[in-house]
Parts: structure tokens; C-alpha cells; sequence
């Protein structure tokens, strides 16, 4: 049976605390990365979105600067570019 100092008690203790705050440590700076990468993956696709927006409607401004009435007809009522409107305005019976 050996006998333990005081000082391997001791060392045992701070040596278990500095590793419990090293992985919290780890932990922290680990969730701020994926946050920050998160944020930056977001921002980028933001300012792609927003440049496509502002190529295509310089291309229809051009488009509309030359007279054709093409570029108002490919814009359409939205997402699914219907010809006709989903609800009718007509008075019914």
C-alpha cells in the first residue's frame, strides 16, 4: 500500500480543475467559431442573392432603355409567373 503526499493530492486536484476548464474553454471557443463560420456562410449568400438581384434588374432596365416589353413579360407576378391572377375580380353569379 503506498502512501500519498499532500502534494499529490494537491497537484491531483488543481491538475482536474485546469483540465475541466480547458474543455470548457474548448468548448466556448469551439460554439463563437461555428457561430462566426455560421455568420459568414449567411453573410455570403446575402450578398450573392442581392448581386444576382441588381444583375437582373440592370438587365431589364437595359432591356426597357431599348423598347422591348420583353424584359416586363420574364419578370412576372412573383415566383411562379403566372399569366393570370389566382383569384378572379369578376363578380360571381
Amino acid at each position: 500500500m503506498e502512501l500519498l503526499s499532500v502534494a499529490d493530492v494537491v497537484g491531483g486536484c488543481v491538475q482536474v480543475a485546469m483540465e475541466r476548464r480547458d474543455v470548457i474553454l474548448t468548448a466556448a471557443l469551439s460554439t463563437l467559431a461555428a457561430l462566426l463560420v455560421a455568420g459568414g456562410a449567411l453573410a455570403a449568400w446575402f450578398f450573392c442573392v442581392h448581386q444576382r438581384q441588381r444583375k437582373r434588374d440592370d438587365e431589364e432596365e437595359a432591356a426597357a432603355a431599348a423598347g422591348s416589353s420583353a424584359a416586363a413579360e420574364k419578370k412576372g407576378n412573383g415566383f411562379l409567373s403566372l399569366k393570370t391572377p389566382l383569384i378572379s375580380t369578376k363578380a360571381l353569379g
